[in-house]
């Protein structure tokens, strides 16, 4: 195996031999490697390179600002069976700016062709500033040079970015990062209680068969109580005694708490809104992710933190972090300020393209400069679109850009895996977040009158990255709450049907929040395992019924691995903020998404959820909803895929919007280069909300409407079973036909009883849709498949509150080993059963 470094010369501090020489080290004994080399090449090389299956290509430099060479670069690996990694450019350190230094548009091309092609990003660019913000100057002399325009690493810098390097490599590339054992277990807050407290919760939550805790997210203020004096021995305390029980532990990164002494002593940290006003101390995420001091106290905490898990076995995950932008979104701060047009140099490299790319003739708005973009503050009426979109995703890059600090400082102390809680209500970046960690963690709440949200987030997060292993670390015994909202309990026995299902995804962790109610705070309402008294909470019983539950499906989990189905609908980040900027006062991309899954669900279509840069073959029918913007490469894709015998449906609201979120006009259709291969021209767009005025679906003798936001157009070929017409969009439908691909421009507002849903999943979804071959399910009844090489095993849950049928097509036993005939089967409200099918 070797490793090419393909380079323009660009300064790289790194010693081949060492770098060579700690791979070996590292992946000893792996029979697939019997030698290791490395070469630094130029970009001209590249061409004439023999690349055999497993070689290690990185690309580092000016190299990589232009994306199409990168794209034929990552061509020619995948051809070669060869491994593609693309590097951030190390920085240049300013002492005259604050921020230090700020990513460049080699920087911004290269996380934009990774996440296209589902790359690694080597990032070099946080990994150097996680180091220069966290040491101190006496440190940093010691390893730089000076350069025009400030200071870079210098050759003596090259035994520890070899170092880096070399774990960087070994963990993305050689070591499998997994957990080994199924976690069963709840968060705890120590920190909240007394010794005998905390000894009390750890043996009970022993005793009651968990394996696993959750603890560390907010606890900065005990491990660092005044500035620069560190308490890791209460950290260390901790661990041990979790140890001496058995437990297993997630550690957290507590950055979303700084203390008090934090902001007293750095004011100019903290958020500030829209509106100008400053968010203040006394909750969590107050703080700006961007500002330089906290940068630097997040990263020297999260060192010390790495070190001292490095040393405890038990501690099998780090979680950054907790629910990066859960309570305040967008910032203004003046850190923002700075970075703002900075971000926008990077993005699109003259001012005049982004006037052009904007339409800022429209009111005046025409910039001279990046420096005078202004920020989306408050206005008389709303910003344009592009702004509001842009600084979106503005927000969403610096996010990363912190997450990725914190995650290369963990490379360089730990080998233990990395997550983070996400969760589908955010505004992240989740690949781009995600390939910088190693395992995906998520959060979610569901509750017993929308069941199908707790699957749908099962299909989804199991699909962002190449790695089956997926933890729930938030979710609810019985109900969420804090002292603003009170929520309704799960009814007995729903709690099952999650676990059930869960482990049947593959889901290596399930973990309530929380062990032991607050006492304190504004979280008192939310429901535990135990009260703050230390008695059973309402879902204590569905707890310990869960945890017998698991026991019998275990020997069923593990003999099988996690089989997807062969229909994906796509769910996009970037979708997500534009209905953030237009939501035409009606939609929220979390719920348009829950209810479109529903509607396949409830008619016994259970999807994978996936993002736009999957591999779209691995699947039979793709469903694409709600993507506004579909760039040229995705419709490419696209083509493909249906030429290669693919079904892809498109819409409704695909393909409308540019990536600057403004009208698709390309082609002069309204739909773009989309509506163009699709046959379809005359667009307009209205709201179907009024029966005078809504677009009306007539399926043979049956009748509904779609509703919401409707795209109307004149197509070269309809739908055979299916018309759509309007008053007001008179001689246009709504539905079109182009080989293997459907574009459907409106759904109805109700899924259950729509005579679109049940005709569109009938004809053409269904069709293909494998798992009907075994099992046919529907309503509130959800299934995950496993598979080994004689049986195919489906793990089934009502997830209802009344009784449910389902068809079992073939002869199968369950789970204690008795025969199920074909026919119909009726599963009681919140039955879990698990039907094996041989091969």
């Amino acid at each position: 195996m070797n490793i090419f470094i393909v380079t323009d010369g660009t300064a790289l501090p790194l010693d081949r031999q060492q770098l060579v020489c700690r791979m070996r080290n590292a992946v000893a004994g792996a029979d697939s490697v019997f030698a290791i080399g490395c070469e630094v090449i130029g970009l001209d090389e590249f061409p004439t390179l023999s690349l055999a299956e497993g070689d290690i290509v990185i690309v580092y430099g000016a190299c990589a600002q232009d994306a199409d060479c990168l794209y034929g670069i990552a061509d020619c690996c995948e051809r070669s069976d060869a491994r593609l990694a693309l590097a951030t450019k190390l920085p240049v350190f300013r002492t005259d700016v604050p921020d230090v230094a700020y990513p460049t548009a080699i920087d911004m091309v290269v996380r934009d062709v990774a996440r296209e092609r589902r790359l690694h990003v080597l990032d070099l660019f946080a990994y150097a500033m996680s180091w220069y913000m966290r040491e101190y100057e006496s440190e940093r002399t010691q390893l730089l040079e000076p350069v025009e325009g400030g200071r870079r690493f210098s050759a003596a810098a090259s035994p520890m970015v070899t170092s880096f390097i070399a774990r960087w490599l070994v963990r993305r590339y050689f070591s499998r990062r997994h957990i080994a054992d199924r976690l069963y277990g709840a968060s705890m807050y120590p920190e909240m209680w007394s010794e005998e407290t905390n000894d009390e919760d750890m043996n009970h939550a022993r005793d009651i068969g968990m394996n696993a805790v959750r603890i560390g997210e907010f606890f900065w203020s005990r491990l660092e109580p005044e500035e620069g004096h560190y308490d890791m021995a209460y950290l260390e305390g901790l661990l041990d005694r979790y140890r001496a029980r058995g437990l297993k532990v997630v550690l957290g990164i507590p950055t979303p708490t700084p203390p008090r002494w934090f902001t007293l002593a750095y004011p100019q940290s903290c958020i500030v809104n829209a509106d100008g006003l400053v968010m203040q101390h006394g909750s969590r995420q107050h703080v700006c992710t961007n500002n330089p001091d906290y940068r630097r106290k997040a990263y020297q905490l999260t060192r010390r933190i790495g070190e001292v898990a490095s040393r405890y076995p038990n501690v099998v995950a780090i979680q950054l972090d907790n629910e990066f932008k859960c309570h305040v979104d967008m910032c203004f701060c003046e850190t923002c300020r700075r970075l703002w047009p900075q971000w926008l140099q990077s993005k699109y490299g003259d001012i005049e393209a982004l006037n052009a790319a904007w339409g800022t003739s429209i009111w005046s708005e025409r910039y001279d400069s990046f420096a005078d973009v202004v920020m989306p503050e408050a206005t008389p009426f709303a910003h344009n679109s592009s702004l509001d979109y842009a600084f979106r995703t503005f927000t969403a890059d610096t996010l990363t850009q912190f997450a990725s600090g914190l995650a290369q400082i963990l490379v360089e102390a730990t080998s233990i895996p990395l997550t983070h809680n996400t969760s589908t209500n955010f505004n992240l970046r989740n690949y781009d977040l995600f390939d910088q960690l190693d395992i995906v963690g998520f959060d979610t709440y569901p509750n017993s009158l929308t069941p199908w949200m707790f699957p749908m987030n099962l299909g989804l997060w199991r699909n962002l990255i190449p790695n089956d292993d997926v933890l729930l670390l938030e979710t609810c015994a019985s109900h969420v709450g804090y002292t603003g909202n009170y929520m309704l309990p799960h009814p007995t026995g729903f709690l099952e049907t999650e676990v059930f299902l869960g482990y049947a995804s593959g889901l290596k962790s399930f973990l309530y929040w929380l062990y032991r109610g607050q006492k304190y705070g504004v979280e008192q309402p939310h429901s535990a395992v135990m009260t703050a008294a230390g008695t059973p909470d309402i879902g204590y019983d569905d707890v310990l019924e869960s945890q017998r539950l698991l026991s019998r499906q275990l020997p069923f989990l593990e003999e099988t691995e996690v089989a997807r189905s062969s229909v994906a609908m796509v769910y996009s980040d970037e979708a997500r903020r534009a209905y953030n900027v237009e939501s035409g006062g009606i939609y929220n991309f979390k719920t348009m998404v829950t209810d479109y899954y529903h509607a396949l669900s409830s008619r016994g279509v259970d999807p994978e959820l996936i993002p736009e840069n999957a591999d779209f073959t691995q699947y039979r029918c793709v469903l694409m909803p709600f993507v506004r913007n579909v760039s040229v490469r995705l419709l490419d894709k696209c083509r493909q895929y249906v030429a290669q015998g693919g079904k892809l449906i498109f819409g409704p609201m695909t393909g409308d919007r540019t990536a600057d979120m403004t009208w698709n006009t390309a082609d002069g259709n309204g739909l773009g280069e989309l509506g163009a291969w699709m046959g379809v021209d005359d667009v307009v767009q209205y709201l179907s909300a009024d029966p005078r005025t809504e677009a009306v679906v007539t399926v043979g003798d049956a009748h509904d409407a779609l509703g919401g936001l409707v795209t109307m157009f004149r197509a070269e070929r309809s739908l055979e079973y299916m018309t759509v017409t309007s008053d007001v969009a008179a001689g246009r439908t709504a539905v079109a036909r182009h080989d293997g691909a459907v574009y459907i421009g409106g759904i109805p507002a109700q899924a259950d009883g729509s005579a679109f849903w049940d005709a569109l999943v009938a004809h053409d979804i269904a069709p293909f849709d494998d798992d009907r071959a075994f099992v046919q399910t529907g309503g509130a009844v959800l299934k995950f498949r496993r598979d080994n090489e004689r049986h195919a095993d489906f793990h089934i849950a009502n997830m209802g509150g009344e009784a449910a049928c389902i068809e079992v097509v073939k002869p199968a036993t369950d789970i204690d080993g008795a025969g199920i005939a074909p026919g119909t089967l009726e599963l009681a409200p919140f039955a879990c059963v698990l039907l094996r099918f041989a091969k």
